[in-house]
């Protein structure tokens, strides 16, 4: 048990290097997406298209706010700039991606864990911030 404690209070040494490995993964997860939504294969209007399909309000300006939002927040997560602020809109995006894929499929377990994956990263850095090494700690 002994053991076990010190490996806890070891690794608790580690939290701001962790929140910056947690910014990129974000970062890597919302580009790809915001990506994909603005200039992939499904550029602005297929992403409309699917909006509209699941009962979002406003479809292709909800895309070009949805596709925009993921994109600026790639290098304010890599840098950690406006860190919690950025979180917490994204983390309103990811709600809202979870219910329209819920009301789309009305099943917990098909398509949501990415929403929802992507909101617990959120919440995480919209609660505990950055961490040490990024700009928000120097402002």
């Amino acid at each position: 048990m002994s053991a076990l404690v010190h490996f806890f209070s070891f690794v608790q040494g580690f939290s701001d290097l962790t929140l910056v490995i947690v910014r990129i993964l974000a970062a890597i997860v919302f580009a790809s997406h915001g990506w994909f939504k603005s200039f992939g294969k499904q550029k602005f209007r297929g992403s409309a298209e699917r909006f509209a399909e699941r009962g979002i309000p406003f479809p292709l300006l909800a895309s070009y706010i949805t596709s925009w939002s993921q994109l600026i927040a790639v290098p304010l997560l890599v840098l950690g700039f406006m860190t919690q602020w950025i979180a917490l809109l994204l983390a309103l995006e990811m709600v809202v991606a979870a219910w329209a894929k819920y009301m789309d499929t009305h099943a917990i377990f098909d398509g949501m864990d990415l929403p929802l994956g992507t909101l617990a990263i959120c919440l995480v850095l919209f609660v505990l911030g950055p961490g040490a090494y990024s700009l928000d700690a120097l402002f």
